[in-house]
């Protein structure tokens, strides 16, 4: 009866005096002995200033001692250990049993579920809860406790969310060994600097005995960035080494050293792959034998051209790490088999990058066997004679194909 009058009058003091029931900022003490439980949760309702629904399995009692603890700690101790869950619904708590199991459908906007269900698969496993998903409807349909489907929901509240995308631009261009060397790509090379254009301007600054003074240059840069650009390295006066590649690889095109393959753009999501395949789709015999020893031919496809491959994950810093593998392939007819010989040139790195940055991969060096013969009409088909009337030329050319990468984050 002492214990019942008490609970009465702490709800009055704090009926009375409504700034004590923030939940957000009050701390109270609180004791109770051998408390009916629905009793205690009403109690803590009125402190928090928050509408209380109790299901009717709830019941027992509760013996429980705080000091300076909020309306929320003191609730979820309570129904911790009393077994109990609870829900938010806008200023109502809902209290029951946490056992109680629910079925609820998960619409995803942004995140595909098979991505989703990968990453939660722990936490479901955690929390036993099952959880199917829909890929139709791109939907994720948990069964569980309430609790724990609530839990899953806040999760994926931070999930499923529009990711940012990256636009990439390829520039792969075929050089002709000769002039490959004046575009500069080789690093090993010796490079010319740009130097940037700059002012200099001077201060006298008194030695350490304070008896004379020296003349110190100041310099400004005034050089404004410019694209196309690619910079490395340090010259004497600490400014990098310039490549203006743009502007070469141009030239060369003009003069017919150099052929632009392909130029493609391709925009992917963060962390997903993007493919660029430019070519054609060769058929390749394959024999196979079975156990009876008898052997079968079938005709399988393989992708020759340029191929690549582009998987971009932008940092909190905004720099893009990327995975990038560059493929360019070519196929050629061998008569005494009746079947093509593919020749590839390959190249895969791992690279962070700034957002416009331009990534170069070189070294992909191939040779171009050709010949070209020409003749008189009429008189090359002479018997004997025929042979004066006609010429050949064998040509034997090395190339390289440069791959220029762009990667620009969308805004």
């Amino acid at each position: 009866m002492r214990n019942k009058m008490i609970i009465i009058l702490s709800a009055l003091i704090i009926l009375l005096v409504p700034n004590l029931c923030s939940a957000n900022s009050t701390s109270f003490d609180i004791n109770f002995v051998d408390e009916d439980l629905r009793t205690v949760l009403y109690t803590l309702a009125t402190i928090g200033g928050v509408d209380i629904v109790v299901d009717d399995s709830v019941k027992g009692k509760v013996t429980m001692k705080l000091k300076d603890v909020s309306f929320e700690t003191a609730l979820n101790l309570v129904t911790r250990a009393k077994g109990l869950s609870y829900r938010k619904i806008n200023n109502a708590v809902i209290i029951e049993p946490s056992d109680i199991g629910a079925t609820e459908v998960l619409k995803l906007n942004y995140a595909q579920v098979s991505d989703i269900q990968t990453a939660l698969k722990p936490l479901l496993t955690d929390l036993k809860l099952k959880a199917e998903a829909d890929n139709t409807s791109n939907s994720l349909v948990i069964s569980g406790s309430i609790t724990g489907i609530d839990r899953v929901k806040t999760i994926l509240a931070t999930l499923d969310v529009p990711q940012q995308q990256v636009e990439l631009e390829a520039k792969v261009v075929a050089i002709n060994k000769t002039h490959s060397k004046d575009t500069g790509i080789d690093w090993s090379w010796e490079a010319t600097p740009q130097f940037p254009e700059v002012t200099h301007e001077y201060e006298y600054v008194p030695t350490e005995d304070g008896k004379s003074t020296i003349m110190v240059p100041k310099t400004t840069v005034t050089r404004d960035s410019h694209k196309g650009i690619i910079r490395f390295g340090r010259n004497p006066e600490g400014y990098p080494y310039e490549f203006y590649y743009q502007a070469k690889i141009n030239a060369l095109i003009s003069n017919g050293n150099a052929k632009m393959l392909a130029q493609p753009k391709v925009m992917t999501i963060n962390g997903k792959e993007a493919r660029i395949l430019i070519g054609d789709r060769v058929p390749v015999p394959v024999e196979s034998t079975d156990s009876a020893g008898k052997t079968t031919t079938k005709i399988d496809y393989i992708d020759a051209g340029i191929k690549l491959t582009y998987t971009p994950v932008i940092n909190t810093d905004g720099l893009i790490t990327a995975k990038v593998r560059t493929e360019v392939s070519s196929p050629s007819l061998v008569d005494s088999i009746k079947a093509y010989r593919i020749t590839t040139r390959e190249a895969e790195t791992n690279v962070r990058m700034k957002d416009g940055e331009t990534l170069v991969i070189g070294g992909l060096i191939g040779n171009d066997e050709s010949q070209m013969k020409n003749k008189v009409p009429f008189l090359s088909d002479l018997p004997i004679l025929g042979k004066l009337f006609q010429s050949s030329h064998n040509s034997n050319n090395d190339t390289e194909v440069v791959i220029f990468l762009t990667a620009r984050v969308v805004k």
